[in-house]
């Protein structure tokens, strides 16, 4: 039997035993606007001066408000296909999003926290006040090259920026949980 060298978006048979295309049953084609993108985090800290092209023609006006800015944004998978075909991804910032390919993008380390998120302060010895909170802004540090979080107690926002060791994902009890929070994979606390 001979190896196949087809390409991800070749027609992929079932079974590799024979070479016979009369044995293959079925076969499953797989498109590279099909293939689920990993969560990735990052920011545009540049704009360029002209109307971008690698934004979407639709979505300029809420990128231009978006950046160039401090802001970490989440990149994902756009929903529609023809979108994707073009190599079109979403980046979210809370409930912002705007459709664009990752140029002047500069990808940051995986966030497990995000926008609307509750989180518990940790006291750290003593240096803090330990409370829960939600996540208002995400944020990068120019200067240390970090990753910092804006919270707000009760609906107000606190002047300090925390860092990512600062904090703990949190859910109060009581509280109906989001959808995020429900996920398995999430490792929530309970206060």
């Amino acid at each position: 039997m001979k190896p196949k060298n087809d390409n991800v978006n070749s027609l992929i048979p079932f079974s590799w035993d024979s070479d016979d295309p009369e044995e293959f049953p079925s076969k499953i084609h797989v498109a590279h606007s099909d293939l689920k993108q990993p969560k990735k985090f990052g920011v545009f800290l540049w704009w360029t001066e002209q109307t971008p092209s690698w934004v979407h023609p639709d979505d300029v006006k809420t990128a231009d408000c978006l950046i160039p800015s401090d802001r970490i944004f989440l990149r994902c998978n756009c929903e529609n296909a023809s979108d994707r075909e073009l190599g079109f991804s979403e980046f979210r910032y809370g409930n912002q999003r705007f459709r664009g390919k990752p140029a002047l993008w500069l990808e940051v380390s995986l966030q497990e926290i995000e926008i609307g998120d509750r989180v518990e302060i940790k006291s750290q010895s003593g240096k803090l006040k330990p409370q829960i909170a939600s996540v208002i802004d995400i944020l990068w540090n120019r200067t240390k090259r970090t990753v910092e979080f804006r919270l707000a107690v009760n609906e107000i926002p606190m002047q300090r920026r925390f860092l990512d060791s600062d904090l703990r994902p949190a859910v109060r009890l009581g509280q109906h949980l989001t959808a995020r929070e429900l996920r398995p994979e999430s490792n929530r606390i309970l206060t």
